[in-house]
């Protein structure tokens, strides 16, 4: 009887703690729109601007991508809110025109047209 209750009383205790945890929500799970603002083989030139992008409050990432043969840093940020003249401050500290490489629902009431 013993034997058969112990995997019964683990398998119960397992059950209730999981129970009462909330989820943990990652930034990626979240709506968010990304930019790549730059591509760079060489890795200095990557984190310098990542560095820049961060240092003016954005959250940057470096992405590594193999195109046509050629290693690439792709330096990629992700916008969890609508921020005004985003695309112009981007490109402003980047030097390069950004580039929208995935969008879920970040829109602010602004930039939504009405026919």
């Amino acid at each position: 009887m013993t034997r058969a209750a112990l995997p019964l009383a683990l398998c119960l205790a397992f059950f209730l703690a999981a129970c009462g945890s909330d989820p943990v929500i990652h930034d990626w799970q979240r709506p968010h729109d990304t930019y790549q603002v730059g591509a760079f083989t060489k890795a200095e030139n990557a984190e310098e601007l990542k560095a820049a992008l961060e240092q003016n409050g954005f959250s940057a990432r470096i992405e590594t991508e193999i195109r046509k043969g050629v290693f690439y840093l792709n330096v990629l940020v992700d916008v969890y809110s609508p921020i005004p003249n985003l695309e112009e401050k981007l490109e402003r500290i980047s030097h390069a025109k950004p580039i929208l490489r995935s969008k879920a629902r970040v829109d602010s009431s602004a930039q939504t047209t009405g026919s």
